[in-house]
């Protein structure tokens, strides 16, 4: 685990009970602002679905296989 970016996650809750589309944003805006965690490989999935694709050095992907 990296290092949490708290202005980020005070400024970007997640909604209660969100749609797919809203996750994969969420998780998309997260891992390019955050490397608190790693992207997991059914995020990733979501957000492709979604349209959204990380660039190779995002935070969150640091140790992760991107697509």
């Amino acid at each position: 685990m990296g290092k949490i970016n708290v202005a980020w996650h005070e400024s970007h809750k997640m909604p209660a009970n969100p749609t797919e589309q809203q996750r994969a944003e969420w998780h998309y805006g997260h891992a390019l602002n955050c490397d608190c965690r790693m992207v997991t490989p059914s995020i990733l999935t979501l957000m492709e679905t979604h349209g959204y694709r990380l660039p190779p050095d995002a935070p969150g992907l640091a140790g992760a296989s991107p697509r």
